[in-house]
């Protein structure tokens, strides 16, 4: 009995460092650039259905002073849901998005890939990079 409770603790264990090392990986995603205020409608200001069409979404929306005060994140597409799901930048991620946008020729279809860590809650993408696509 003794024996199975330490295999059942040391399996426990296992379970949850795997957990914490999958977290704490460097994950990259080629999705759209979204801001916070906009992630949270399902019509966004410039009439983009985020459920749909998130590429539609405009460069000039993402500039709005609202929505740059918002902060931003990316937008992907669950592949087992076939939702979208939106990851929230830390600060660095958004200075380095707010850089982007400054610099693009794009209008919409802000398509960006970005490298970082999630959060351990699963909210936040600590962002490392972000480039156009």
């Amino acid at each position: 009995m003794k024996k199975l409770a330490i295999f059942l603790a040391i399996s426990a264990l296992s379970v949850l460092l795997f957990q914490v090392v999958a977290i704490a990986e460097d994950h990259v995603f080629e999705q759209y650039l979204l801001d916070v205020d906009c992630a949270n409608k399902a019509i966004t200001d410039d009439g983009t259905n985020l459920r749909t069409n998130p590429e539609n979404h405009t460069v000039a929306c993402l500039k709005k002073p609202s929505c740059m005060a918002s902060g931003y994140g990316v937008i992907i597409r669950n592949k087992e849901t076939g939702k979208y799901d939106f990851y929230k930048f830390n600060e660095k991620g958004d200075e380095l998005a707010r850089k982007l946008l400054e610099t693009t020729k794009k209008t919409d279809n802000m398509k960006i890939k970005v490298r970082g860590t999630i959060d351990d809650k699963g909210m936040m993408l600590k962002v490392k990079s972000i480039e156009e696509k």
